[in-house]
């Protein structure tokens, strides 16, 4: 499991996971995407297309990070899940307290720029 972490110029980070978001995973890439994300207090994008699979604490994690993000009023926008990921998230119901879009570029959109 990586995390990349990319800044965008309009005030946006942009977070990429790529492999298997596990329980292995998980113990990987926790704290420093949570620093990514709510510690940076401003609105992120979360590209999870290279995301081959994510179990139950993942989604707990974004979770996490969207609400931390909410409470200082900011924004977390899931990008890009491959079929598979797609359907989990979408079973869990994350998809009904996090947007996820189809891309980076749509979520930057959604976002409004920043």
């Amino acid at each position: 499991m990586e995390l990349e972490i990319i800044e965008t110029e309009a005030g946006v980070t942009v977070v990429a996971l790529v492999g298997k978001l596990d329980v292995d995973g998980l113990r990987r890439v926790d704290v420093k995407f949570q620093a990514s994300t709510v510690a940076r207090s401003q609105p992120a994008i979360v590209d999870i297309s290279r995301l081959d699979y994510i179990a139950s604490l993942g989604i707990g994690m974004l979770i996490q990070a969207a609400q931390g993000l909410q409470r200082k009023g900011h924004r977390l926008v899931l990008a890009g899940a491959q079929a598979n990921v797609d359907m989990a998230l979408r079973t869990s119901g994350i998809d009904q307290a996090i947007t996820m879009v189809a891309d980076v570029d749509d979520a930057l959109r959604v976002l409004g720029g920043a």
